[in-house]
């Protein structure tokens, strides 16, 4: 059997492997927890949805990049990398360095100055 492939009709998704938000409203979860605390949840969410709040997460974080200064003394920035996780629910968020998970998943971003 052959699996089904998706038609202009279909809409297409992308499978998401990531926490799952058991404490909804609470920013704060992730400093808090242990990590046996921690499940995963794997969900599908639209490639439209997922492309849309890709686009608006570069989109902020490229006002952000813009309006840090391009030179530090004798050094210039000429490149910005951030990482970015999607969660299991599709949210988009900015993967800090302290976690846990830090730099074991996500997206990778990389702008440089041309």
């Amino acid at each position: 059997m052959t699996p089904s492939q998706p038609t202009p009709d279909t809409p297409r998704t992308i499978s998401v492997l990531g926490l799952e938000d058991t404490d909804q409203g609470r920013t704060d979860r992730m400093a808090l927890r242990r990590l046996e605390e921690w499940r995963a949840a794997r969900t599908e969410i639209s490639a439209e949805e997922l492309q849309s709040r890709l686009g608006d997460f570069v989109a902020t974080m490229r006002g952000v990049i813009a309006s840090l200064s391009q030179e530090a003394g004798e050094f210039q920035l000429n490149e910005v990398t951030f990482s970015a996780e999607v969660s299991a629910k599709g949210t988009v968020s900015l993967l800090g360095s302290g976690g846990e998970l830090a730099g074991q998943a996500g997206i990778t971003f990389t702008f440089t100055r041309g």
